[in-house]
């Protein structure tokens, strides 16, 4: 019993140190929110350059999905994540010394293509290396680390807000890329990445370390192997009709998660209720602190149900109140005069917004996409899925301001409500229920499902043939 303990404290962890990955992802996505404010002042932009600036980030995250599962696949979970913690560190400090708004979109960008692969490589090492009845639970702590670095981000905008040093607001995020760094080189790599290349032995090992008996290091080994010799791991492979269902559920899942509007919501938050009629910059950012504490807390709640309630239902539910709550932001947008009191009413309204998406759609998609996948190609599918999560981020970061000035905001909240109520759609006929089984159990499903359809179709063309 004791060295169970043992084992399922260096799991807790393992799982812990990278995802320190999601607050690098959240803070780098919430600062901006604040830094808007002053960077405005220091560096002149057009509406469609502080969308660009805004939008860079999640941008060059476009090639650092791309980047990820191919440099995942070649030299191991380790090394990717190491290397989106040096770009974090040098993204960072050429955004520093950024002081036009060409450099400062630079430095964005390459700063972007480290978001782009520590949002693959993380959820990515948990899901190979903890257990598949705690995979849930562990995979979703970058979420909630994700939602910590949104806090924190926050916390420390409201911190220089008196000051507008900007600057500073981003040199904080180079604590938790360090600690990311020395802390990866001190971990396994993952036994799925290492009998995928040869390494059974050091596989072994390593699962020994990690789980509680001898059988379950023999199960594992067994599934992984025979995963591995089911499915080949080339490109050619993976856009093969054997996968087309998995990827096409992930894909859509990934993209409509973006287009609930969640990042545009967060990153031009302060904006946001300032023009519903809040009066200054300090007012603005305490509701944008309460915003993202909601995030945080509503994380925790979700990650103690995901593994018990499962990830279907927690998305339903996420989903539907994401959609109730832009019903009701665009009814006030629409039929209320600016005004502080209206601005109170949007901030509430954000709220149950982000309550919502933390409980279903913040924490399950993480999951969906990582459990979808099998072995050999799972870099892969993770890495396309997340470039167009990133696609659908970026366009909207970008555009947000624009089509909230052509729309107006009631429009603009009522759009995502019905992309919010595609997504329930989506869920509720195409997503399958991965709970507590392992990644090749979710594999098989798959493969039996085209079987089943395959079985059908050919027993209506001999019925067809039999009445010929």
């Amino acid at each position: 019993m004791q060295n169970d303990n043992k084992q399922n404290k260096l799991i807790l962890w393992i799982a812990g140190l990278v995802s320190v990955g999601g607050i690098l992802y959240g803070y780098d996505m919430g600062v901006i929110s604040g830094a808007l404010l002053f960077i405005k002042d220091a560096i002149p932009m057009t509406d469609t350059q502080v969308g660009l600036i805004v939008g860079a980030v999640l941008g060059g995250g476009l090639f650092g999905t791309l980047l990820a599962g191919p440099l995942g696949d070649w030299y191991g979970r380790r090394f990717l994540i190491a290397a989106s913690a040096i770009i974090f560190i040098i993204g960072i400090a050429l955004v520093l010394f950024a002081n036009t708004f060409l450099l400062m979109f630079s430095a964005r960008l390459f700063l972007g293509v480290g978001v782009g692969m520590v949002a693959v490589a993380v959820p990515l090492y948990v899901a190979e290396i903890v257990p598949s009845k705690d995979r849930g639970k562990f995979i979703t702590f970058f979420q909630l680390l994700l939602t910590f670095g949104i806090v924190l981000a926050y916390v420390v905008d409201l911190i220089f807000t008196p000051t507008g040093n900007w600057r500073a607001m981003f040199a904080v995020i180079l604590i938790p890329a360090f600690i990311l760094l020395f802390g990866i080189l001190r971990l396994p790599e993952t036994p799925r990445w290492l009998m995928a290349n040869n390494q059974a032995e050091k596989a072994r090992k390593i699962l020994a370390l990690i789980r509680n008996h001898e059988s379950e290091v023999e199960e594992d080994m067994r599934a992984i192997e025979a995963s591995l010799h089911k499915v080949q791991g080339s490109w050619q492979e993976f856009f093969s009709h054997q996968f087309w269902g998995p990827c096409i559920i992930a894909v859509l899942v990934a993209v409509f998660n973006q287009l609930t509007g969640i990042n545009s919501f967060l990153q031009y938050a302060p904006l946001i209720l300032k023009d519903a009629g809040m009066s200054s910059n300090f007012v603005t950012m305490v509701g944008s602190v309460g915003i993202g504490l909601l995030n945080f807390v509503f994380t925790i709640v979700a990650i103690t149900l995901i593994d018990t309630l499962g990830r279907r239902p927690l998305l339903l539910i996420g989903v539907f109140g994401v959609m109730a709550s832009e019903i009701y932001l665009g009814a006030i947008s629409y039929f209320l005069p600016v005004s502080p009191h209206v601005g109170t009413l949007a901030l509430i309204g954000l709220f149950f917004f982000i309550m919502f998406f933390a409980i279903g759609p913040g924490v399950v998609v993480w999951l969906a996409i990582s459990e979808l996948f099998p072995t050999r190609v799972r870099g892969k599918g993770i890495a396309i899925c997340l470039f167009f999560n990133s696609l659908a981020a970026t366009a909207l970061s970008v555009y947000f301001l624009p089509i909230v000035k052509y729309l107006g905001m009631g429009q603009t909240y009522w759009a995502f409500a019905f992309l919010s109520a595609c997504y329930f759609l989506i869920v509720l006929y195409l997503l399958p229920e991965t709970k507590a089984r392992s990644l090749e159990e979710i594999q098989q499903n798959f493969e039996d499902k085209r079987n089943d359809k395959l079985n059908k179709k050919l027993h209506l063309e001999n019925r067809q043939c039999e009445k010929a």
